[in-house]
């Protein structure tokens, strides 16, 4: 049963490189410098943004509550993202990430399991 959604989107020129240290988990961190491009690099913070407000969001209707450096998202061989932390035992964490040219978009759906 689905116990709570959410939603983001960010124009990713509203990302700074020095909100990174306030958004993204220690692990994010590490590929977050790996990128070479500025442009990259903002792009991926925007979209960590944008899903960690939708976790946020939709956490609310459970008992949790997370910050945004308590969520780690990371991306699977098939680079699809995921949620790596929190990991709860009654629930699971979904989510969706797009960029599109100037917006990133994060979507979250929590259900009981």
């Amino acid at each position: 049963m689905i116990v709570g959604i959410g939603v983001d989107i960010l124009k990713i020129s509203r990302m700074k490189l020095e909100h990174a240290k306030r958004v993204l988990s220690e692990e994010e961190f590490i590929i977050f410098n790996e990128f070479k491009l500025e442009s990259r690099k903002l792009e991926y913070l925007a979209g960590r943004f944008a899903a960690k407000e939708a976790i946020i969001k939709a956490i609310g209707n459970t008992k949790y509550i997370v910050g945004m450096r308590d969520i780690a998202i990371l991306n699977d061989d098939n680079g699809l993202p995921y949620v790596k932390k929190p990991v709860y035992d009654d629930i699971r964490i979904m989510i969706s990430l797009s960029h599109e040219k100037d917006n990133s978009i994060g979507m979250c759906v929590i259900e009981n399991v």
